[in-house]
């Protein structure tokens, strides 16, 4: 970005003002021999005549009313494609917990079913074997957990 120098701006502004009075002059509209029409700031023949442009069409009211609906429209499908996103990034994380937890659910059914011997291990650090039927409890658990983090038994 160029920075202009505080001298700069005043000429620039008088260069304007300059131009801008040259350009409010009257437009000419002349005819040659050939009958091709030439348009100039000075007259150009006896054939002259001031030439007055139409103004600009204006702008019907119903353009900013459009412009508005369509800036809330924008706003609307700006939104909802926020909250597409955001539902697609929650989706993603959750299959990812499924995936861990079914990835951790799968090892530990692995792990009670080829050890040859479950303990638990009290507060002091003591260990106490499983008896056969809370094996099999924490077997079928495990089983549980497979099911409802893999969707297979």
């Amino acid at each position: 970005m160029a920075i202009i120098p505080n001298r700069v701006l005043p000429i620039a502004a008088i260069l304007l003002m300059l131009c801008a009075s040259a350009a409010a002059g009257e437009i000419y509209k002349c005819s040659d021999a050939q009958g091709k029409v030439h348009y100039g700031d000075r007259p150009c023949g006896d054939n002259a005549s001031v030439f007055v442009p139409r103004a600009a069409p204006q702008a019907d009211a119903g353009v900013d009313q459009r412009r508005r609906k369509t800036e809330r429209l924008l706003d609307a499908l700006g939104e909802e494609r926020r909250q597409e996103q955001q539902a697609a990034e929650e989706r993603r994380m959750e299959a990812e917990k499924r995936r861990l937890n079914c990835q951790r659910a799968r090892v530990r059914l692995r792990q009670f079913s080829e050890a040859s011997a479950l303990y638990h291990v009290d507060e002091a650090g003591n260990r106490s074997v499983f008896t056969d039927a809370e094996r099999e409890a924490s077997t079928q658990e495990a089983r549980a957990a497979v099911a409802q983090w893999c969707g297979d038994s």
